[in-house]
């Protein structure tokens, strides 16, 4: 009997506890769609890292006047993205209209919400996730709080490879250091050798052509896909395209 409880406990131990995500590129044509009420969801994926107990991500498309759920709050941290599509977001009653590139970012506690204000579809990705480490709301508040960022606020700083337009690089509740910008990377070019750093990494293809390496491993990676980098995996992105390439990149730790 008392082997029975044991095996039980160690059971449910492992069924609720995240997988590790696999540092892989993650193809949006082969996302598996499931059709809601009011909306359309692609799950991307889902599991733990060496700073998140939990990271999930997903991608919603939803008709024009429609919002995928009402505004709600949660202890997990949200970041949305917009794909294609104008929506307008309130974050604890505060509204903004954000197009393509754009963001919104809802620390843990935060009411939240989004809806179509266009006149064709909107799709957007969202980012949620819970760390290991508790959850610090004052170092979120101190560093800002939630925000938006419109991507025409955006500078784009040229370089002798293309660009960069960046967003931000400060602490959150959960996470001491989350970095997101844009590249723009011309034609042929790599944007770096292979290299590896403690930051877990997200890549997230917004128009053209790459091979993506990770580890010994080259794979393609378009418009749409996303590509999740684990802690201190060797990786290098190359523009596989005839015309500049452009792809967010997110590290946290």
């Amino acid at each position: 009997m008392k082997s029975l409880i044991v095996f039980a406990t160690v059971l449910i131990t492992f069924i609720g506890k995240a997988q590790p995500v696999k540092s892989d590129v993650y193809t949006w044509k082969n996302l598996p769609l499931e059709k809601r009420e009011t909306s359309e969801r692609r799950q991307i994926l889902e599991g733990s890292g060496p700073v998140m107990s939990n990271l999930e991500i997903h991608a919603t498309t939803i008709e024009p006047g429609k919002s995928a759920h009402p505004s709600h709050k949660h202890a997990e941290e949200e970041l949305l993205l917009v794909k294609e599509g104008t929506l307008k977001v309130t974050i604890n009653n505060k509204s903004q209209v954000l197009g393509p590139g754009s963001i919104a970012f809802a620390i843990s506690g935060d009411e939240h919400g989004a809806e179509n204000v266009g006149t064709t579809k909107a799709t957007y990705y969202v980012i949620k996730y819970r760390a290991k480490d508790s959850v610090n709301i004052k170092r979120a508040k101190d560093a800002g709080g939630s925000f938006m960022i419109n991507w025409n606020d955006i500078a784009f700083n040229q370089h002798d490879k293309g660009g960069i337009r960046r967003y931000i690089e400060r602490p959150t509740a959960t996470i001491n250091r989350f970095e997101m910008h844009v590249t723009t990377l011309n034609a042929g070019l790599k944007s770096h050798d292979p290299h590896t750093h403690k930051a877990e990494e997200i890549v997230l293809m917004i128009d053209g052509n790459a091979e993506m390496q990770i580890e010994n491993d080259h794979k393609k990676a378009t418009t749409g896909d996303l590509i999740y980098l684990g802690s201190n995996v060797s990786h290098a992105i190359r523009n596989d395209d005839t015309k500049p390439i452009m792809y967010f990149a997110f590290q946290w730790d």
